[in-house]
């Protein structure tokens, strides 16, 4: 009964689902020899003036060129965070949508019991606003002529802020995980990293669907109701996470 009821309440909540100042100077000047001698006088001061300021302004270019050089392609973030990663964000929109028939069962579990080389879930990045409420498995039956779900299919992870706003993310080591609702959007790529991801996006803006795999591990994560700064930061936690635990293992 409650695996039921747990089941209801997920797919209720997908569907409901960034001076100058100019000085004067004037000069008595009585003869035309003492005139002729200031208009001398005040074109040299005038080269002397400006020449001075060419070479100081040569200078200084030099001086900021030398300081301040960014390599071509590359944030300022990249260049003064050893080991953040560049974003190119393409997002599609969501065209069509519609629910799929899911043959599953769910098994609700404990953090604790969670494999180690999945502990990068135990640090991605979550809005503070967002509780973790529920973790399960989902099992699929491994032999379609026999009425048992025996195989683990996905890990589920939803957070919650309330009954409007949440965010599930699923990973599976089999395959692409399970969802009870198909969608149809375009096809254009982001990347993280290395990492390429489909991010797609409803018309209202108010839902975000991203699916990728890195590290053998298939992801499929749904937000409501977080910016777009926010979903790249759970990106980039989550890769960078992995990509740790990778290195450790």
């Amino acid at each position: 009964m409650e695996n039921n009821k747990l089941k209801e309440r997920i797919r209720k909540n997908i569907k409901e689902e960034i001076a100058i100042s100019n000085i004067r100077k004037e000069f008595g000047m009585k003869t035309s020899k003492n005139k002729v001698i200031y208009m001398i006088s005040s074109v040299c001061a005038i080269l002397i003036l400006g020449i001075g300021i060419l070479i100081g302004t040569s200078k200084l270019n030099n001086n900021l060129f030398q300081d301040n050089t960014l390599e071509i392609g590359k944030t300022e973030e990249n260049k003064n965070n050893e080991g953040s990663l560049n974003v190119e964000l393409n997002i599609n929109k969501i065209k069509d949508e519609a629910l799929t028939n899911v043959d599953a069962d769910i098994k609700i579990i404990e953090l604790e019991s969670l494999p180690e080389k999945f502990d990068f879930i135990k640090d991605v990045v979550i809005p503070e606003e967002y509780e973790i409420k529920s973790i399960y498995n989902i099992y699929v039956r491994k032999d379609r002529d026999v009425a048992e779900y025996n195989l683990l299919h996905d890990y589920v992870f939803n957070y919650r802020k309330d009954d409007l706003n949440n965010i599930i993310i699923a990973f599976s080591e089999i395959e692409e995980p399970i969802r009870d609702y198909y969608i149809d959007g375009g096809n254009k790529i982001s990347k993280i990293g290395d990492v390429e991801l489909k991010i797609t996006q409803s018309e209202s803006q108010e839902m975000y669907i991203v699916t990728f795999e890195y590290k053998d591990i298939y992801f499929d994560i749904e937000t409501t109701g977080i910016t777009e700064d926010q979903l790249v930061d759970l990106l980039k936690s989550l890769i960078n996470n992995i990509t740790n635990i990778n290195q450790v293992m």
